[in-house]
């Protein structure tokens, strides 16, 4: 079995796909205004941000952000470390790489 798709919810479609392509090498396959984009990997993995406002009546996200994640295969901890200081650099809030379950 092979996963398909990732559906996340956004609160800035347009910085996020930027983000994505820009840091990860996705590639966008639709954009639907401000409101959905659609961009895919090399693997085939395609990945959905959006900002529906409607759906999320009667939903909480829990409090502890950090939680909700997404994570990247990166060769070597050089590279995670040289992909975390990019980001930084250019403003992004992201959490300093640690060793988690053997990773």
């Amino acid at each position: 079995m092979n996963l398909n798709h990732i559906n996340l919810y956004s609160h800035d479609t347009e910085a996020d796909r930027a983000m994505f392509e820009q840091y990860f090498g996705l590639r966008t396959l639709v954009v639907r205004g401000s409101k959905m984009a659609v961009l895919q990997d090399n693997d085939g993995l395609v990945l959905i941000v959006n900002h529906f406002d409607s759906k999320l009546e009667g939903f909480d996200y829990p409090r502890q952000f950090d939680i909700l994640h997404i994570g990247f295969i990166q060769k070597s901890r050089e590279d995670v470390d040289a992909l975390y200081k990019r980001l930084s650099a250019d403003g992004w809030e992201v959490q300093a790489p640690r060793n988690a379950h053997g990773a």
